[in-house]
């Protein structure tokens, strides 16, 4: 998943990072080599299933580091669905689903096994390939020590003996992650995985890049975009994450988008009978919830089970987790959540004993998909804490701005748990300079808890030609929400034909 922030201080962000001038050419890469996905890569229980969709796997080779482009080589993991009708063909279509962290792969995989993601339109029109960028899914992957991932230790401590242990931990966490992963950890930046995607488009053919990218996708999209301007047919950002943005900033805007949808959240519940909290006061509710598990954590028993989940749930895990359940109002199968109505459903089942649903995942294995996340934004982006004092100021400004949230985001987990990391910053936050694209359509919800408006209305300003598509609701993404939408049929529209809606066009659905 996953997101961007504002960048209150434009003055502030007068250079490119290095690296982000327009790319030159990349290092020869063979033709891809189709074939049926194995079982276990497809999204299917069995592998016949991934036979009879059409799903194909293949793998492409890239420098570890393009600054060295003979040596090392790293592996990058993709999958392809046909177009259904090949007279209508386009293309090749490269989705991201965002993260950092997420595999394109396991999108397309839901679609190929009966889930559906994408439209009848672009369906017909392209073949739909999911690629995963580096450290994530089927490429060569980010491994850490699972035990150490998976000590219990707060983020957001209330003393210096906490503070301490949350620096022990995360710097014992990125050690062993480097350890296990070797130079890689300090390769996973988004200039790096931008230059990857323009491997793979030439291993496609070299046709001209379609590409759909969500949350953190949008920022590899217009980092792509930086380096290859003239590559581009058409890009599809949808909810976008700015990399321009000082700390304090993007949590400002983070946690403010968090915190407004967690209110909108409890509006909807007192005027929708069907939500199981409707009647009471929700953010009270919510409050009683967080204060509670923060004094004596709450039992998930379906967590053991499951087994991937911690059997203890804090105020601080579900506060965390409330975030993501907010990120789509309906039910959304592609990624399992089932909208603001289940999330009712689960606070009621936490205030009843039952907090399963908001228990923090524990790591399975070395490879554990959850790593990658992490340790992409530690490369990315910087953390302006250095001390408690940094850490305790820190915590009053989120408590201000975001009084029952408290700052719990993607953000915080950057400012906390990048804290001691291994290797260096490669990617630093720096403003886009894009020139020279065909008009990229830029699409933000107004009430995104997780990639702020404000980043979008940023993000247009970077990219000259660019058209922001504004959807007045609720929710993080566009494109993925289930039911009728305009804004999805504008964007298969932009996708098939090139044509952007009007500039500043604004949709409710």
């Amino acid at each position: 998943m996953r997101t961007k922030l504002l960048f209150a201080v434009l003055c502030l962000l007068l250079t490119i990072p290095a690296g982000l001038g327009h790319a030159r050419a990349q290092t020869p890469v063979a033709a891809l080599e189709w074939a049926p996905c194995p079982p276990g890569v497809t999204g299917a229980a069995t592998p016949e299933p991934a036979v009879v969709s059409g799903l194909e796997c293949a793998t492409v080779r890239v420098p570890l580091d393009y600054a060295d482009p003979t040596g090392e080589q790293i592996t990058i993991g993709l999958n392809r669905l046909p177009a259904r009708d090949p007279s209508q063909r386009i293309g090749s279509l490269i989705v991201n689903p965002g993260g950092p962290g997420a595999a394109g792969s396991a999108l397309v995989a839901g679609e190929a096994s009966g889930t559906p993601v994408f439209t009848a339109a672009v369906l017909d029109h392209f073949d739909l390939i999911g690629m995963d960028p580096r450290g994530t899914g089927t490429s060569t992957p980010v491994r850490c020590d699972p035990d150490l991932w998976n000590d219990s230790v707060s983020r957001f401590p209330s003393d210096e003996t906490g503070f301490a242990q949350l620096r022990a931990h995360t710097a014992a966490v990125g050690e062993s992650c480097l350890q296990l992963t070797g130079p890689l950890l300090g390769h996973l930046d988004t200039v790096s995985a931008a230059r990857d995607i323009e491997q793979v488009r030439l291993a496609l053919g070299g046709e001209p890049l379609n590409y759909l990218g969500l949350s953190y996708g949008t920022q590899l999209g217009a980092t792509y975009a930086q380096l290859f301007p003239d590559a581009i047919r058409v890009m599809v950002l949808d909810g976008a994450l700015d990399h321009a943005q000082r700390p304090l900033a993007m949590l400002d805007n983070e946690a403010r988008a968090h915190e407004q949808e967690l209110e909108r959240f409890a509006a909807w519940c007192d005027v929708t009978e069907s939500c199981a909290l409707h009647g009471q006061d929700v953010l009270a509710v919510y409050d009683e919830l967080v204060a509670t598990a923060d004094e004596h954590p709450i039992p998930a028993p379906r967590c053991a089970k499951l087994g991937s989940c911690r059997l203890e749930t804090t105020g601080e895990d579900i506060r965390f987790a409330v975030q993501g359940y907010l990120s789509f109002k309906h039910p959304t199968p592609v990624f399992g959540l089932p909208g603001w109505e289940g999330l009712a459903k689960e606070l009621a089942a936490a205030q009843a004993g039952d907090a399963s649903a908001f228990a923090s995942h524990l790591a399975q294995s070395e490879a554990d998909a959850y790593y990658a996340g992490l340790a992409i934004e530690c490369v990315d982006w910087e953390t302006v804490i250095a001390t408690y004092d940094d850490l305790e100021a820190t915590e009053i400004f989120a408590r201000v701005i975001a009084p029952h949230s408290q700052g719990a985001t993607q953000t915080w987990t950057v400012l906390t748990g990048c804290l001691g990391w291994p290797v260096p910053v490669a990617n630093p936050p720096g403003v886009w300079n894009v020139e020279g694209t065909p008009p990229i359509l830029i699409v933000n919800a107004t009430y995104d808890p997780s990639t702020a408006y404000v980043w979008a209305q940023l993000m247009r300003e970077q990219i000259d030609g660019s058209v922001l598509l504004t959807r007045l609701g609720d929710g993080h993404t566009s494109y993925l929400l289930p039911g009728e939408s305009q804004t999805r049929d504008a964007i298969d529209h932009y996708l098939i034909t090139g044509e952007t809606p009007p500039p500043n066009t604004v949709y409710e659905s």
